[in-house]
């Protein structure tokens, strides 16, 4: 995408970034494990209808706030909930109460999750994140009743920080305000979550451009001749690009990531995906902002150690003790790995590719600043000394056990 056009007009062009301008997670699974050709987020389909399940209200159980925005379905002790097109022929819905059709009253796009649709209406443009029985990426994509609401039970957590101004001001969310899960006669679960799509933490004044991370060093597939993001708007602007990577994104991200862990004890998968980046009207200035909210590690130990009381209600799902034998792994996965192998390294690697600037020199800046947040987590926090990825082999989530490759010499602290 030319800067020009995102220039021009910024919210429209979020589609596209989100869409084409992603060079996939560094596990190299995006495009291998992807939905079908008509609601693949790769693919040049500009939208599609949902399906939409009815079934007595007795089947259903809510968490949070679901949008009254399909009320007709609602009526007579029914209630209803939105279904991917994929799943049109999944046995969970050959229930003699179930019924299942397409629903023509609502389009909606893909996003890069795969199974993350975006609603076009003029009058709503929310999120909804739908169960997909399979695999996406390299993991299954099921959605029973602890993972559904796992997000929102954190966008309350986080939500509450933020109305109490404790957290760093470039912090924000996309808000998940409810969850829906329909349970069939053998006791499945199949959810939903809604999601909103105004970041709460910032005001509309402090961004102009916001887009997906990755879109800021990935390659736009349909215009594949067009030049990175980033490198467009150092040249455009006449930054100094070590400055600019650094006093800019990478070590204000640093800021947020810690911030994160030392003031709410959660650990925040900050991949390419998950992270969205708001830049100022002369992109001088960037905000972070964290959606999908499931997956941020809910880190007890901590927790305790910092004096924070937390209780979730889908314990063990996603909460990390110091009894577990991979804590200090985790640790390191979610810092080294998820941020930094899917949006450190590339910018980095991708302002060395355009500019004169050093590498190791970058590297080591930011070594030096994560150190002082380190140091005031407990000694044992990180690994000594090595870091962790994972295997690229899809991921067995029946098993405990993680595909874990072990590394010396960390990048980034």
């Amino acid at each position: 995408m030319l800067l020009s056009d995102l220039i021009s007009h910024p919210y429209t062009s979020r589609f596209h970034l989100e869409r084409y301008v992603n060079d996939g997670s560094p596990s190299g699974f995006s495009t291998l494990y992807t939905t079908n050709t008509r609601t693949s987020p790769f693919e040049l389909t500009s939208w599609f209808n949902p399906l939409i399940c009815t079934a007595p209200s007795s089947c259903f159980k809510d968490y949070g706030e679901i949008p009254d925005v399909f009320s007709q379905f609602q009526q007579k002790g029914q209630n209803w909930i939105i279904v991917h097109p994929d799943m049109a022929n999944n046995d969970f819905f050959k229930h003699q109460n179930f019924e299942l059709k397409t629903l023509y009253e609502l389009k909606v796009l893909p996003t890069a999750s795969g199974r993350t649709v975006q609603i076009i209406d003029k009058n709503q443009d929310d999120y909804i994140k739908l169960h997909y029985e399979g695999i996406l990426g390299r993991i299954r994509r099921e959605m029973p009743y602890n993972k559904s609401i796992s997000g929102p039970e954190m966008s309350k957590y986080i939500t509450s920080a933020i109305s109490k101004k404790i957290l760093n001001k470039k912090i924000a969310i996309f808000p998940e305000i409810g969850a829906r899960v329909l349970i069939n006669e053998k006791h499945k679960e199949w959810g939903m979550v809604w999601r909103k799509n105004i970041p709460l933490g910032l005001k509309e004044e402090d961004y102009c451009f916001l887009f997906p991370s990755f879109s800021l060093f990935s390659m736009d597939r349909v215009n594949n001749h067009h030049l990175p993001l980033l490198q467009q708007i150092i040249s455009t602007y006449q930054y100094k690009p070590e400055d600019y990577i650094l006093e800019v994104i990478l070590l204000p991200l640093i800021d947020v990531y810690f911030d994160f862990v030392l003031t709410l004890g959660i650990q925040p998968e900050l991949n390419s995906q998950n992270l969205m980046f708001g830049f100022s009207r002369d992109f001088s200035e960037c905000s972070f902002i964290v959606r999908d909210l499931e997956s941020i590690d809910k880190d007890l130990t901590l927790m305790k150690y910092l004096g924070i009381s937390f209780e979730s209600e889908v314990y063990p799902y996603k909460c990390i003790e110091k009894k577990q034998y991979n804590y200090q792994i985790k640790h390191s996965f979610m810092y080294d790995f998820k941020l930094g192998e899917s949006i450190l390294e590339p910018i980095i690697e991708t302002a060395t590719k355009h500019f004169n600037i050093d590498y190791h020199k970058i590297q080591n800046k930011i070594k030096v600043f994560a150190q002082t947040y380190i140091n005031k987590l407990p000694s044992d926090f990180f690994p000594d000394n090595k870091w962790y990825v994972f295997d690229r082999v899809l991921v067995d989530q029946s098993k405990s056990e993680r595909p874990y490759i072990e590394y010396s010499n960390p990048k980034f602290r």
